[in-house]
């Protein structure tokens, strides 16, 4: 079997009047030196790209080492053309970013699915500069060195993996007639090591070189010469030609490749990378700053509410008085008891941190020496809880205790203006008031003195209030409505929603007593919750309005990145040609997007955190109560980080489905 056989081979562009090649049929043996030949627009050019496997033809078959090529995935062409064909182009199409001995290795890289190891790699490209005569400008970039210094790296290139089969288009096009022969030198060199050569070209001097001639005119097979045909014995440099796919290996030397080019690229457009990544850089920053800002004052001002008492409410029960009593079913409501009602909530509800049942008599007078305060005084029975759930602080002595609680004792806590009225010359603490409610007595000892404090209910005078063990007050109240717990104040843990507790108390006490009961939650609880929304749809505000300034800055990258990859064309074609799968160049687009948005985004993280501090530093100088202090927001540096890979991607998306799209003979030909 022939190593190479076209069958009828059609082919035509997109839109053109004629195909360019018509019914072309020919082979080739392998280890074979063959020219086609033909003028300008003969179609011999485009025939070497179908050899390539970079098109395919409308109608015919074309085999190339056993393999159909009108039958490979683009993937699978890729892999085949990485291992069975070097190209050497007429315009070089070396890389200018890169030293000659970086475009050696660029032959050996793909496809970038097979791990590499690139000592291996630069061992080999330097190898063939050696052989080649250029070992001493392997460093040179390739405007520093001649047109035929520059051709014979293409072959060098071409010859990184062995190929069986070279594919020379036109190789002397663009050198003068010494370093043309030196370069068909080359040619035969190669050939008489194994190598199958096809040299296209259409000056019929360099064609005598060949060992056959294929003539071509208007895309088909016009005559055939044979000038030795004198078939290379040499052992074939491959036993098959490999178009087995797998999935990228990701290794430390293709990151630092995929970084390292990435990094070129950048560093060719300083200019206009900077520009570009000043956008993403104040993206970054304000969507780290507004985010931790908006935290840290949701924080500060629930904190604040938060000491006025606002993650407590009150809960009330009372008696369905209207309800008839053939209405009545199951358990009837008969006001909070403290052993079977409240004390089990914190076991059913985890969301409860402190409970307290409070006693409220009333018309009550507080005697103490001759001295008696009997307006706006009110006693309240409450347990141990009471004060810090109310953030109630004792400047004298010790608040009510779960002893006193437990034990029935006749102690008290007395509100400041109490003290100051009756104890204006006399130490509190140890002191026996005398309390009236109704005309019923009872007597206390002073143990502590609340502070002074401010209620949101004007009709209430909490610095007026006697605080008793409700247990005591139960016990000495002759007022049988004084002495039920009609109210219960309750502290919900940080973060627990006020509203969602409040409906879960009245649904778990509406399912135990049915309609005998009437219970309502404190409206301070809805009012708090509309407030945490308030602030979650603000901070939120702020986190958009920066995502948007950042946004715009992923499309500054993505237009980049497009205005990029339309300077290299050409690169991308060659890439592809040596067997860059879609994968790929996917990979190398994605990697300089995502350094980009790195070096941005790092740079914006760290202006991001000196903006707020700066921010907050300045506003203790204008709000006496705030202190400045370090704040470190997770979430937002989190959600920073997401956002540059995220934006990252997302900017170099486009480009690289572009960069996929095209096809590599085109793009070789791009002016």
């Amino acid at each position: 079997m022939s190593y190479i056989s076209a069958q009828n081979l059609v082919f035509s562009y997109p839109g053109a009047d004629q195909p360019v090649l018509r019914e072309l049929s020919f082979s080739i043996e392998e280890g074979s030196f063959v020219a086609i030949q033909g003028p300008s627009g003969s179609g011999k050019s485009t025939l070497l790209y179908l050899l390539g496997a970079m098109n395919r033809v409308q109608s015919g078959d074309l085999f190339v080492a056993g393999k159909n090529l009108n039958q490979l995935t683009r993937t699978e062409a890729a892999f085949f053309r990485a291992s069975e064909i070097g190209f050497v182009f007429q315009q070089f199409h070396l890389l200018p970013k890169l030293t000659l001995l970086e475009n050696v290795e660029l032959g050996g890289l793909y496809p970038l699915e097979i791990a590499k190891d690139r000592s291996v790699l630069k061992a080999r490209a330097e190898e063939l500069l050696g052989k080649f005569g250029l070992s001493e400008k392997k460093d040179e970039l390739p405007s520093k060195v001649s047109g035929g210094q520059q051709q014979r790296v293409a072959i060098a290139r071409s010859l990184m993996q062995k190929p069986r089969l070279i594919l020379a288009d036109e190789p002397t096009g663009n050198l003068d007639s010494v370093n043309s022969q030196l370069v068909l030198q080359e040619l035969k060199r190669l050939h008489s090591e194994g190598h199958t050569v096809v040299l296209i070209t259409h000056d019929g001097e360099v064609a005598k070189q060949a060992d056959r001639i294929l003539h071509i005119r208007d895309g088909r097979l016009e005559s055939e010469e044979i000038l030795q045909y004198t078939k290379n014995k040499a052992a074939p440099l491959h036993k098959d030609s490999d178009t087995k796919t797998q999935d990228m290996v990701w290794s430390k030397d293709l990151l630092r490749y995929l970084a390292q080019n990435a990094w070129t690229q950048l560093s060719a457009n300083k200019v206009r990378a900077l520009l570009t990544m000043l956008g993403v850089t104040i993206g970054v920053g304000a969507v780290l700053s507004m985010m931790t800002l908006g935290g840290f004052a949701k924080e500060k001002i629930l904190a604040g509410y938060a000491e006025m008492g606002v993650n407590t409410f009150e809960f009330n029960g009372y008696p369905n008085w209207d309800m008839k009593a053939k209405d009545v079913k199951g358990a009837v409501f008969d006001f909070f008891k403290w052993e079977t009602d409240l004390l089990p909530l914190k076991n059913i509800f985890p969301e409860i941190q402190r409970i307290s049942p409070v006693l409220t008599g009333r018309n009550v007078s507080v005697v103490f020496a001759g001295k008696t305060i009997d307006n706006d005084v009110r006693i309240l029975g409450v347990n141990e809880d009471t004060f810090s759930i109310a953030k109630r602080k004792i400047i004298v002595g010790n608040p009510v205790n779960a002893y006193h609680v437990k034990n029935r004792s006749p102690v008290c806590v007395i509100g400041y203006d109490v003290a100051e009225r009756l104890f204006s010359n006399v130490q509190p603490l140890g002191q026996i008031l005398f309390l009236s409610e109704d005309s019923q007595e009872m007597s206390c000892k002073v143990v502590g003195v609340a502070a002074r404090t401010s209620s949101r209910n004007e009709w209430r005078k909490p610095n007026l209030e006697v605080y008793l063990p409700f247990t005591y007050f139960q016990a000495k109240s002759k007022n049988w409505w004084s002495a039920q717990i009609r109210e219960v104040l309750i502290e919900i843990k940080d973060g627990a929603s006020m509203e969602n507790m409040g409906k879960g108390l009245r649904a778990f006490f509406q399912k135990k007593y049915g309609n005998s009961g009437r219970f309502r939650a404190d409206s301070d609880a809805v009012l708090i919750e509309q407030m945490n929304r308030f602030l979650n749809i603000f901070s939120g505000f702020l986190a958009a309005i920066a995502l948007v300034s950042l946004c715009v800055g992923g499309v500054g990258i993505a237009n980049m990145m497009l205005v990029s990859l339309n300077e290299r064309v050409r690169e991308i074609g060659l890439r592809k040609a040596l067997g860059a799968t879609d994968q790929s160049l996917r990979s190398l687009i994605l990697m300089e997007s995502l350094l980009i948005c790195f070096l941005a985004g790092l740079v914006g993280v760290v202006l991001g955190v000196i903006a707020y501090q700066l921010i907050l530093f300045a506003a203790t100088k204008f709000v006496s109560k705030l202190e400045f202090e370090w704040i470190f927001n997770p979430w937002a540096f989190l959600i920073s980080f997401g956002s540059i890979v995220a934006v990252g991607i997302l900017s170099g998306l486009i480009p690289a489905l572009r960069a996929e799209k095209m096809a590599p003979m085109q793009a070789l030909r791009t002016e």
